[in-house]
């Protein structure tokens, strides 16, 4: 008998074992339950990135500053993280390919994150959520600046910005 056999055939008295050794006559009720169990450890986050673009350089920002979004004519807001400036020089060929890269930033260029279900799923803002493209209740609006605001939570300063890509 080979060793891979021995360790096998073990195996299976174990096994064998194991099972004669259960008392099935004192059991009190065995239940099995057909349906999986499903136990979330953690959910997965997806997040929109709004590009903001301004009409010169903040030094008053810094990366990891909440910006919040307000809309002036109802009075919802919408708090973002600053998470990176834009790339200079970023070339796309007519496909959307990029041909040309370079990782200086371009400080007029805020990138700013917001949790998708912040937009998809948050009541209190009915306009703000329609702007976000990929979100759930995009319409496309009109906007006018002084409308659509950003501001610098940490110190107040509003962005002077002169377009926003959702």
């Amino acid at each position: 008998m080979e060793k891979s056999e021995l360790i096998k055939k073990n195996y299976l008295e174990l096994i064998a074992e194991k099972l004669s050794s259960i008392d099935t006559d004192n059991a009190e009720k065995w239940t099995y339950d057909e349906n999986p169990s499903v136990k979330i450890l953690d959910e997965q986050k997806i997040y929109f990135w709004i590009r903001l673009y301004l009409s010169e350089e903040d030094l008053n920002i810094k990366i990891g500053d909440d910006i919040s979004i307000e809309w002036t004519l109802s009075g919802e807001s919408l708090d973002t993280k600053f998470i990176a400036y834009g790339k200079s020089g970023l070339e796309r060929d007519h496909r959307d390919q990029v041909t040309n890269y370079n990782p200086e930033d371009d400080k007029k260029i805020l990138c700013l994150m917001i949790d998708e279900k912040m937009v998809n799923f948050n009541e209190d803002i009915p306009f703000i959520r329609t702007l976000f493209k990929t979100g759930h209740h995009y319409e496309y609006q009109l906007v006018k600046r002084d409308e659509l605001i950003f501001i610098n939570k940490k110190n107040g300063h509003i962005l002077d910005y002169y377009d926003c890509d959702f």
